[in-house]
């Protein structure tokens, strides 16, 4: 029933998109550059006043942007395109912005000395991935976003990755992760839609509405509202802090027009409810695991909400950082606990 509840989702999401899709502005938003920039984010609970290895304990992800990123040898952009055709959601009259993302996320118990499974925590797992993501500009208040992600369940590149945090800061190495979920690598994917509208706008002052579900390893369907209030230059549809599935998602660049007038300073808030039907980080996927948790043990509803400020540096730098709450993924036991994350956020913009 869940699995069928995040499919309808998704289906009326789309419904919503087709029925604004007529008010698109027939290409008047400009061109995308070949290549508008990059983005480096980097995500751990040692960026929260409360530090506590666990839960979501940290992520790293690259994002490249602009037409460029469609023809790489690594870019899943053709697929993507082929699925939003087959769904009827292409859009060639309006403005399109691409973006590649590559990263690793790494999950933890509590207890990460604990070297036998911790039996009412939550699982060790991990992705590494990379991820193609397509944002139409439909008209002035109404985009949609689309992404694909391709990666491995159970790699060690977690692992590594937080051996070399806890080597930095001078805390003991973790101690559990051959017990993570999929050990070894298992291939997996998720396919997500997002369809964004700007409610209410002021010189220093923008609310907008998301609706998004997504089908895979994180199957689901959630709806936003964010706010940011500030000095503000950039476009609304360039602002997607609601888009984070623990990692954020692929952030796109700029055309030429809409670099900024004057350097940006605001604060940013949100939240979110999400419907969730699957959650490989937890139950598995079709590889046999250690440890994993069945569907009546994970939470179907969850709530989310975030706090945070970007300054533009320079003419060309952005730096962001954000703190993240989400309510308990798990029923019961120890893991039965509010989760909570930091992300500091480097952007650049040709």
């Amino acid at each position: 029933m869940r699995l069928i509840l995040a499919a309808a989702s998704l289906s009326l999401v789309l419904v919503s998109t087709s029925a604004h899709s007529d008010n698109n502005n027939n290409n008047q938003l400009g061109l995308e550059p070949n290549d508008s920039g990059w983005s480096l984010n980097l995500d751990n609970d040692l960026f929260t006043p409360h530090k506590q290895d666990r839960d979501y304990t940290g992520g790293l992800n690259m994002t490249f942007a602009g037409q460029r990123v469609k023809d790489w040898p690594v870019s899943v952009n053709g697929v993507l395109s082929a699925v939003n055709q087959g769904l009827g959601i292409e859009h060639p009259d309006s403005l399109h912005l691409h973006s590649l993302q590559i990263g690793v996320a790494a999950f933890s118990p509590e207890d990460i000395q604990q070297t036998q499974i911790v039996g009412d925590d939550r699982p060790y797992a991990s992705l590494i991935y990379l991820a193609n993501s397509q944002l139409q500009v439909l008209n002035d208040n109404t985009a949609n976003q689309t992404t694909l992600t391709v990666g491995i369940l159970g790699t060690r590149a977690a692992q590594l990755l937080q051996e070399g945090i806890h080597q930095l800061t001078g805390s003991e190495p973790p101690q559990g992760w051959q017990h993570q979920i999929a050990k070894g690598g298992e291939l997996t994917f998720k396919y997500s839609y997002a369809h964004q509208r700007l409610w209410y706008k002021q010189a220093n002052l923008e609310i907008k509405q998301s609706c998004e579900a997504s089908i895979g390893f994180l199957t689901e369907g959630n709806s936003a509202v964010s706010v940011r209030w500030g000095r503000i230059s950039s476009p609304w549809w360039s602002f997607t802090p609601d888009r984070a599935e623990y990692f954020a998602q692929p952030s796109v660049g700029l055309p030429d027009q809409y670099r900024y007038r004057q350097p940006e300073l605001y604060l940013w808030a949100g939240a979110k409810v999400r419907v969730r039907a699957y959650n490989a980080f937890l139950q598995g996927q079709f590889r046999d695991s250690e440890f994993t948790y069945p569907q009546n043990d994970v939470e179907p509803v969850l709530v989310e909400s975030w706090l945070g400020v970007t300054k533009q540096v320079s003419e060309h730098y952005r730096l962001s950082w954000v703190w993240r709450y989400q309510s308990a993924e798990l029923k019961q036991g120890h893991g039965h606990r509010d989760l909570i994350w930091g992300s500091v956020m480097i952007n650049r913009d040709f």
